[in-house]
């Protein structure tokens, strides 16, 4: 039996012929916007002609973010306020700017402005990068080829920002490399698509426009910048880089300090605390901002700034430990893969040439001959190479705290009473009462008392484990247990920096507020 048909309730229509595929979304453009006459000119280039560089009429797709290191000169600042927010109000291009939110990765990324109608360029976040070069008693370091400074306070914060911005949608990036860039540009572009594909997606698209679109050169750009908004633009970077030798002339980044005595003596604060803790980082390595300045009479006034400063500020005495720890050989890492549990003399110390050559075992295979692990006892004469250098643990502890004068009479007479041995080093010339040195090989240790700015937080390597934390290891190399000085408070060990998923990106609360170095904060 049939079932009944169902009364019909309304007509549907006719199915078309085929259903038309949604038009592609089209991808937002990002620009990085770093002040700096590179990325002002290609701002400057969009709001002229937005559609010749792929963008709509109206900049409904553009977005301009800036990440805040807190170290930007003054006159960068300044020049972005009266001549570029303008431009971008007027058209009411999105402006957002971002920074740290603290020392932590787990401390997130908070948002300062998101705005169409931008008015001013905040001067510092919660956590500047002079702060935390402060805390560290150091200057900007290279790791391994890299700007680490870049990648914390920039690249870390525009990564994390456009994650909680996108999601898993693609976008546009772009960068302002000039013609002059072109190596720079393709060393991005493959970091970027070895992103992409391990991501599974494309997370972004790189866009150099400056290269790309105008074959732009940094003359022809500046040129450009000039002739658009009447007034040379200057480079932009922190007052504390250690490429301001290639951000601008040696004479132009001189004339700066001048023109900004106190940012001048700052500088020179920063770099005094990093030589005290170690001699041999300066600014520019082992020669320093202060040696650069002291050989033109024109550069005494930040010169003059600085010592003042120099006894104005609160002194401390820190207990610096070193432990110059062995490393380990190609050998050892070939043979011994991650860890090694059995260590050989070949381990720690690199074989000779002779004996790669004489002392090897192995079998033979139609493709040649392949070698197993040395089986050479290193008993002969010239197998033993030199030593395989290891990484170096530093111990920061204070010891005492006070003004600059009483710091030095306590230096020589803590010296004097533990028999340590007053030397001043040798590029600095800062005092450091030495009651251990290094020797030949590793392990080694070297122990002193500096005197130098209040404000370096105490730190040396912790572990769960027993025998692996830094007092463990002291004890080891050296046979003598804990500091020479007692420390005037308990070393804090650090809560865990690194968080595990998303970054956290969040709004700046209140609107008011100070960063670390005490930077008033206003929204």
């Amino acid at each position: 039996m049939v079932a009944a048909a169902q009364p019909v309730l309304f007509t549907l229509p006719d199915p078309p012929a085929s259903v038309p595929a949604p038009a592609a979304r089209k991808r937002p453009t990002v620009l990085s916007y770093g002040l700096g006459a590179d990325s002002t000119a290609i701002l400057l280039k969009f709001l002229a002609d937005p559609q010749a560089y792929g963008l709509e009429r109206d900049l409904s797709d553009l977005i301009v973010v800036h990440s805040v290191t807190g170290d930007e000169w003054k006159d960068s600042l300044s020049y972005v306020d009266r001549l570029v927010l303008p431009l971008l109000a007027a058209r009411k291009v999105r402006t957002v700017q971002i920074a740290r939110g603290g020392r932590r990765d787990a401390d997130g990324v908070v948002i300062l402005a998101d705005t169409r109608t931008p008015s001013r360029i905040w001067e510092a976040g919660p956590w500047r990068l002079s702060d935390e070069l402060r805390a560290a008693g150091t200057v900007p370091q290279m790791a391994s080829g890299r700007r680490t400074c870049s990648i914390r306070f920039k690249g870390w914060c525009l990564d994390a920002w456009a994650a909680h911005e996108f999601g898993t949608a693609a976008f546009r990036r772009v960068i302002g490399y000039h013609a002059g860039e072109r190596s720079r540009a393709e060393k991005d572009t493959e970091i970027q698509d070895r992103i992409n594909a391990e991501a599974g997606r494309i997370v972004c698209e790189p866009y150099y426009p400056l290269i790309e679109a105008d074959g732009m050169d940094r003359a022809a750009v500046e040129a450009y910048v000039y002739a658009r908004l009447g007034e040379k633009i200057k480079k932009s970077y922190c007052a504390q880089c250690p490429f301001s030798g290639v951000c601008a002339s040696r004479d132009r980044h001189e004339e700066r300090l001048r023109e900004h005595p106190q940012t001048g003596a700052a500088v020179l604060m920063m770099e005094y605390a990093s030589q005290a803790l170690n001699e041999k980082v300066a600014l520019y390595g082992e020669r320093s901002l202060y040696q650069q300045l002291a050989e033109d009479q024109a550069n005494d006034e930040v010169l003059t700034r600085f010592e003042k400063a120099l006894d104005r500020a609160p002194f401390a005495l820190y207990e610096v430990r070193r432990l110059y720890l062995p490393g380990r050989t190609k050998d050892c890492r070939t043979w011994h893969g991650q860890r090694c549990t059995e260590p050989r003399w070949w381990c720690h110390i690199k074989r000779s040439a002779t004996c790669r050559r004489e002392h090897r075992a192995g079998f033979e295979l139609p493709s040649g001959w392949v070698e197993t692990a040395p089986w050479c006892e290193g008993y002969r004469d010239g197998c033993r190479g030199e030593q395989a250098k290891g990484q170096a643990w530093r111990s920061v502890r204070t010891v005492w705290e006070g003004s600059r004068h009483e710091a030095d009479l306590t230096l020589m007479r803590w010296g004097r009473e533990a028999g340590a041995r007053l030397r001043s080093g040798r590029n600095s010339v800062i005092k450091r009462a030495h009651y251990l040195d290094a020797g030949d090989g590793y392990p080694s240790a070297a122990a002193y008392l500096v005197a130098a700015p209040a404000g370096i937080e105490d730190k040396q390597r912790t572990a769960k484990k027993p025998n692996a934390g830094f007092e463990a290891k002291w004890t080891a190399v050296t046979g003598l247990v804990g500091t020479r000085w007692a420390p005037i408070r308990p070393l804090v060990i650090p809560e865990r920096g690194r968080s595990s998923g998303p970054v956290r990106v969040r709004p700046l609360r209140g609107r008011k507020g100070q960063c670390a170095s005490g930077v008033e904060l206003m929204a």
